[in-house]
C-alpha cells in the first residue's frame, strides 16, 4: 500500500476571549476553508472533551469550553484529512493551521472484503456504541428552502435522555430554549405536517432495530468495498450497500474505522418508490469517538416533494455538543411530546439567544434571508 499526501485545506480559528487560563468559559470562534479553492469545509467536527459543535455551510463554528477540564487540546476532524490538535497553550492567539487531506492508494486488491468488514462490525458491536444511558446536550435545526428562498426556519437546545437499547425505556426530550420564524404562510405551500425529528434523529443506525445495520438484516443488502480513506489518522473502510431483497428498505455508503471497526459515518437514501410524496430523502449520521467508546455526533435529514410545480426541501440538523453517563432517566423539565413543535416565534435571530449553550451558526445566506422578508 502506498500513499500520497498533500494539503488541500486550511482551518483559520479567530479567538475573540480571555486567556484560556482563566476559569471562565471561553468562546472560540473560527472557520474551515479548502486552500486550493477557498471554497468552506462545511460540517467539520470540533470537538473539546465531551463537548463540541459542527461547522456549518460557511465552514465557520463557534465552541464554547470548559478550560477547567482534564481534555486539553482542541480536536478538528474531518474526513479524508488528518486530524489537528490545538493545545491549550496556543489557543490564546489567532490561529492559521493547515490541515492536510491524505489519498490512499492500493497496490494489490486487498483479502479483507465487505462482508468480512461487516462481521467484525457486528462483532465489535456491543463495545463500539453508547449502549448504557446517556443524557445529551444537542444543538437542532429545521428548515423549509426552495432553490435559493427559505420559507420556514426553527431551531433549539434540547436535553436527550437516551436509554441503553438493552432496557425498555423510550428516548426522552426537552427544551431548553427554541425560536422560529415562518416567512410565509407554511399552508400556501403544501408543506406535510413535519414536526420536531429530534427524538428520531439520536437513535441512529447503530441503534434502530430492523435498520440496515441490524445484523439480523445483513441478509437483505449486498455490501462491496471500493475504497479506502483516513479519519482521525486512521484507516477508513468506505463500503457501498444496496437492497438484495425487497425487505432492504436503503442504500447508501459507510464509513467504517479499519481499528475500532466501528460506524463513524453512515450516508443512505432510503427506498420510496412505494410512496407518493417524497421525490428524494437523505440521511447523514456521523459519530466521534471518545474514551473508546463512539457516540453519535452529528445527524442530518433532507426530504423533498414537489407542489404547485416547485421542488421544496424540509432539512434537520442535530449536532451533540455534550454528553454524560447517565444512571436512569432524569427529571427533564419542558419534556416534550413525539409531535411537539417549535413554540417561541422570534423575530431576529441573534447569536445572544444561546448564552453559553452551544450551537451551530446559521449560514450568511440565513442571515441574509431575514433581511430581504
Amino acid at each position: 500500500m502506498k500513499r500520497s499526501v498533500f494539503a488541500t485545506s486550511i482551518l483559520l480559528i479567530f479567538l475573540m476571549c480571555p486567556r484560556l487560563g482563566s476559569s471562565a468559559p471561553v468562546t472560540i470562534r473560527g472557520m474551515v476553508t479548502d486552500a486550493q479553492t477557498n471554497e468552506p469545509l462545511p460540517y467539520a467536527n470540533i470537538i473539546y472533551g465531551s463537548e463540541g459543535t459542527s461547522t456549518n455551510m460557511d465552514g465557520s463554528f463557534v465552541l464554547t469550553i470548559d478550560p477547567l477540564l482534564e481534555e486539553q487540546k482542541l480536536h478538528i476532524r474531518y474526513i479524508g484529512y488528518e486530524s489537528r490538535h490545538i493545545t491549550l497553550d496556543e489557543m490564546d492567539t489567532n490561529l492559521y493551521i493547515e490541515l492536510v487531506s491524505t489519498s490512499v492508494v492500493l497496490d494489490d486488491i486487498m483479502v479483507y472484503s465487505a462482508e468480512q468488514i461487516m462481521s467484525d462490525l457486528d462483532g465489535h458491536r456491543q463495545i463500539n456504541y453508547e449502549y448504557g444511558d446517556q443524557l445529551l446536550l444537542s444543538y437542532y435545526k429545521e428548515t423549509v428552502t426552495s432553490n435559493d428562498d427559505i420559507y420556514y426556519l426553527a431551531e433549539g437546545i434540547f436535553d436527550i435522555y437516551l436509554p441503553t437499547i438493552y432496557s425498555g425505556d423510550k428516548t426522552a426530550v426537552s427544551a431548553r430554549k427554541t425560536r422560529k420564524r415562518e416567512f410565509i404562510a407554511l399552508d400556501t405551500i403544501e408543506i406535510p405536517m413535519i414536526t420536531g425529528h429530534v427524538s428520531d434523529m439520536v437513535n441512529g443506525a447503530t441503534r434502530r432495530k430492523g435498520s440496515f445495520l441490524d445484523p439480523n438484516q445483513r441478509k437483505n443488502y449486498i455490501f462491496s468495498k471500493e475504497d479506502l480513506t483516513i479519519y482521525d489518522g486512521r484507516e477508513v473502510f468506505k463500503i457501498y450497500y444496496e437492497p438484495k431483497t425487497k425487505k432492504g428498505t436503503s442504500k447508501g455508503v459507510l464509513y467504517i474505522d479499519s481499528e475500532s471497526k466501528a460506524v463513524i459515518k453512515a450516508e443512505y437514501y432510503p427506498v420510496i418508490d412505494q410512496q407518493n410524496f417524497w421525490t428524494n430523502v437523505k440521511w447523514t449520521e456521523e459519530y466521534t469517538q471518545v474514551d473508546g467508546t463512539w457516540f453519535i455526533h452529528r445527524v442530518s435529514y433532507t426530504g423533498e416533494w414537489k407542489s404547485k410545480e416547485r421542488s421544496f426541501a424540509f432539512n434537520a440538523l442535530m449536532v451533540v455538543t455534550d454528553f454524560e453517563d447517565a444512571e436512569g432517566k432524569p427529571k427533564l423539565k419542558n419534556e416534550l411530546s413525539n409531535n411537539a413543535i417549535f413554540f417561541h416565534e422570534a423575530s431576529t435571530f441573534s447569536d445572544s439567544f444561546w448564552g453559553i449553550d452551544n450551537y451551530v451558526q446559521l449560514s450568511e445566506h440565513e442571515r441574509m434571508s431575514f433581511a430581504k422578508k
